[in-house]
């Protein structure tokens, strides 16, 4: 499915912010993405336009449980794990 789908919004710019999303499993939340032009600490590496050709690496596995964490940089947790690759998301 394309990014676009799945309601994106970027907080900040891709070579620093935070991308979030609509949970591709339909869970009824958002993921919460931190991004940045070099990958960061917590983040991920995004290169590309936002929302139609980003593509961030490594992959994305929404797995974290500590909800206060999440909410400072993790994903929230769900189980999904895939990848984002020229505005499309896939599962792993």
């Amino acid at each position: 499915m394309k990014l676009t789908d799945l309601n994106p919004k970027l907080e900040g710019t891709i070579d620093e912010g935070t991308l979030r999303f609509d949970c591709p499993l339909a869970h009824g939340h958002k993921l919460r993405v931190p991004v940045g032009k070099y990958g960061t600490q917590q983040g991920w590496k995004a290169e590309g336009e936002f929302p139609d050709s980003i593509t961030l690496s490594p992959s994305i596995h929404a797995h974290t449980t500590d909800k206060e964490n999440s909410e400072n940089g993790g994903v929230e947790a769900c189980g999904w794990h895939g990848f984002i690759r020229n505005g499309e998301v896939t599962n792993a």
